[in-house]
């Protein structure tokens, strides 16, 4: 402060000096003084000590500017307690934002409850564009099993197998098709009559129906990240149902001369507990895709060595595989799905009746149904010539199965007599989960008969598939009054 104070008295001395000097003070000099007293133009004492300048007032003005001088060094003061306070009061909220990081896994916790209790919402779903015409001829019927694949960009990739073969109508076919995310309709990727009779190596109008198939997101051999869906055919080698005229598995694009032969009862469990099927059975095929790779893997019939089999042809790897052990020990050390195919033709999937807790076709709208397709204590219902099949492809880009639950409950209808009529009506509730147990939604479908004393259509299957990620799916309730082929999207909001 004491060297504070000695400047002021200097500058005093020299105002003064140069006040009553023979020469006044310089046009610069004017300026500095003008500068420094607006800049301190606040200041009371400050203000005492110009005056007192400009009166000649000199003990005045030196008092004045002292006490000035002072009052700037009490400010200083107050200013550093106050930037010490501020800096406690920062040091004390940075402490608060610190505890973010320990905050992220309860932010988190809350968003993941709050994510199920969205899911746990039963959402009815709407019908919006058919995908048939309808039409009154048994032939045009429509399966209600289903293979789906619902990729995380809210496309689902179908298997919609026939209910008959030998017919000639559009329904009836064999059909791979892919949905649209917004439910606008569908893009057919191949479709195909199924005969008894009709054995064609490149299917392209007509597939032998002993046979089964999957629609696959896979890569390509020098870029397993170029993923694309395509559809992988299981067949037999010539015009025949015995074991011993089974082919084996081959890409749609890459031709049946890419076909691989599993090695016959050659199997391992994937991660989930699912057992792959190389029993040579026509109905019956699953084969193990690699999650890292995005390709179909099988140990080949002729060689033992392991085959790869991409979008765009195979990879004939130098890893041999002798018995069971090892392919398991091959399995458990790296990212396995097991993929069931679905059988060629399959009008209708099983399911249990409420009624008797029999599993049987589900095939009636007078009974009410309940089951599930996936993997369940073990049990698994996945695909063949009995269930529907349900997997997801992941952002993190891994196929895994999803477990589909429905149960429905029926009202039977009574045509109209003596008694007067009743109409039939039935309610769907479906529910899909993941392998670890996440709810990945709950949907309702109710139905009702289109005409007196006729039922509404079979509820149980009547929400074919339906994707978690975009809530788009396809219905179908199989017959109403003498209608067939009823197949449309669906949104659930």
């Amino acid at each position: 402060m004491a060297s504070i104070q000695t400047a002021v008295q200097v500058m005093v001395d020299k105002l003064v000096a140069d006040m009553q000097g023979e020469q006044p003070l310089s046009a610069e000099e004017q300026a500095l003084v003008s500068n420094a007293i607006t800049k301190l133009a606040d200041n009371e004492k400050l203000e005492q000590a110009v005056v007192a300048v400009a009166e000649s007032h000199i003990d005045d003005a030196t008092t004045a500017l002292q006490q000035a001088a002072q009052v700037g060094q009490t400010s200083l003061q107050q200013a550093a307690q106050t930037l010490n306070d501020n800096g406690t009061a920062l040091e004390s909220k940075a402490a608060k934002l610190d505890r973010l990081d320990t905050m992220a896994p309860s932010l988190a916790r809350v968003e993941a409850l709050q994510g199920r209790a969205f899911n746990n919402q039963i959402r009815p779903v709407f019908g919006l564009v058919p995908v048939e015409t309808a039409n009154s001829n048994v032939q045009y019927k429509r399966s209600t099993a289903v293979w789906a694949v619902y990729d995380h960009s809210g496309k689902t990739y179908l298997v919609r197998p026939g209910a008959t073969h030998g017919a000639n109508q559009e329904q009836c076919r064999l059909e791979h098709l892919m949905l649209e995310h917004n439910g606008s309709g569908k893009v057919t990727t191949s479709t195909s009559y199924l005969y008894s009779n009709v054995f064609e190596q490149n299917p392209t109008s007509k597939v032998h129906m002993y046979g089964a198939s999957a629609f696959l997101p896979l890569g390509t051999k020098d870029n397993p990240a170029d993923i694309d869906y395509d559809v992988v055919y299981s067949t037999q080698d010539s015009q025949a149902t015995a074991a011993v005229n089974y082919g084996g598995v081959f890409v749609r694009s890459q031709g049946f001369t890419s076909l691989t032969k599993p090695k016959q009862n050659l199997n391992a469990r994937d991660q989930y507990g699912v057992l792959t099927d190389t029993s040579h059975n026509y109905a019956h095929v699953a084969v193990l895709y690699d999650n890292q790779k995005h390709c179909l893997v099988m140990v080949d019939e002729n060689t033992s060595l392991l085959i790869e089999k991409y979008r765009d042809g195979n990879i004939v790897t130098n890893t041999a595989i002798a018995n069971q052990s090892e392919l398991q020990a091959y399995v458990d050390a790296r990212d396995f799905t097991t993929v069931n195919f679905i059988h060629h033709l399959l009008d209708q999937p099983y399911g249990n009746q409420r009624y008797t807790n029999k599993e049987q076709k589900i095939n009636t709208s007078t009974n009410s149904y309940f089951g599930y397709f996936g993997v369940f204590n073990s049990s698994v219902k996945m695909g063949g010539n009995k269930y529907s099949a349900h997997y997801r492809f992941t952002e993190a880009q891994k196929l895994e199965p999803v477990n589909y639950f429905f149960t429905s409950n029926s009202a039977c209808y009574k045509i109209q007599n003596s008694n007067g009529t009743m109409n039939g009506e039935g309610e769907v509730t479906v529910a899909l989960e993941s392998m670890s147990g996440e709810l990945l939604g709950m949907y309702s479908y109710r139905t009702r008969a289109a005409n007196a004393g006729y039922d509404g259509g079979i509820a149980a299957t009547a929400i074919n598939c339906i994707n978690p990620y975009s809530h788009i799916g396809l219905l179908n309730e199989y017959y109403i009054y003498n209608q067939y082929g009823l197949g449309r999207t669906c949104r659930a909001f």
